[in-house]
């Protein structure tokens, strides 16, 4: 029994973390051919979200408009939803987490959900990530491994804020501005990405070079360096020209899948400031 991605579907083009994340979960649910009553959690890794909401969870916001358990019925088990914030790396943590939960479900399907956006809304505001929402659908599968274990590598040191607002200086548009300040260099980032890949693929016992490397684009030569680091066969990011952020790995896969490479064992790694790095390895259904 293994945890497989029974779909996965991106969004872009719009200016709403929270519409986008829904539209991908809805498209994510057809195509796994899950009802939305079926599904028991939604889990949310987005950081950067519309008008700066901190309350209610966002995770909350993106069921409701994307029609997930919101008809209880007596016998009914409610869909649990909530953010899981680790910026780049929290689809890897959300992973773990739905392994934690369908353990206990044989037959339960967990939604992983993602997105940044600029909190004003606006199409043409600065910057520093890709407005992407994306979503996949994990479940339980007899015949496949799935995902092996979540493992991570960070530095010893509590991280400086990545994105912030300045209380002192907002005035009266905090629900619409936005400090991003990326610190770490291609360098830091790749050292401990390239640990977490390393133990991901020990304890799964995968060699590097049967392995299909998915990974976002924290630096621009980022991908490169980590897969020259480790010497994998392959190495595929996104279509988009800049970091996709928390939807980078989703995306990644959606591009792995259509190019005709998930046939092959999977490593997925992201990186983010601190530094911090997560991985795990992945083999569908008929992969070894």
């Amino acid at each position: 029994m293994g945890i497989i991605i029974s779909s996965a579907t991106t969004r872009s083009g719009g200016v709403s973390s929270v519409g986008q994340a829904a539209d991908a979960a809805r498209d994510a649910l057809t195509g796994a051919g899950c009802r939305p009553e079926q599904v028991d959690a939604l889990i949310n890794v987005g950081i950067y979200r519309d008008a700066n909401l901190v309350e209610p969870a966002v995770a909350a916001l993106i069921q409701q408009a994307a029609g997930i358990g919101l008809d209880y019925r007596r016998g009914d088990v409610p869909c649990l939803s909530f953010d899981l914030m680790n910026g780049a790396c929290g689809v890897v943590n959300a992973v773990g987490v739905a392994a934690s939960l369908l353990a206990d479900l044989p037959s339960g399907h967990v939604v992983v959900v993602s997105g940044d956006a600029h909190p004003s809304g606006l199409a043409d505001a600065e910057f520093a990530f890709e407005p992407v929402g994306a979503a996949f659908v994990l479940e339980n599968h007899a015949e496949a491994a799935g995902f092996g274990g979540v493992h991570v590598s960070a530095g010893d040191e509590p991280s400086d804020p990545q994105g912030y607002v300045k209380l002192s200086a907002m005035g009266t548009q905090g629900r619409s501005s936005l400090t991003v300040e990326l610190r770490a260099g291609t360098a830091e980032l790749v050292e401990h990405a390239a640990i977490a890949a390393r133990d991901a693929l020990t304890a799964d016992g995968i060699d590097a070079g049967q392995v299909v490397l998915l990974c976002g684009k924290p630096t621009a030569d980022f991908a490169e360096a980590l897969a020259a680091e480790l010497g994998v066969g392959a190495v595929v990011t996104d279509e988009f020209a800049g970091d996709a952020h928390t939807s980078a790995l989703t995306t990644a896969f959606v591009a792995a899948r259509d190019a005709g490479l998930a046939d092959r064992p999977l490593l997925f790694v992201a990186a983010d400031g601190g530094p911090t790095a997560a991985a795990v390895t992945y083999r569908g259904v008929g992969v070894r």
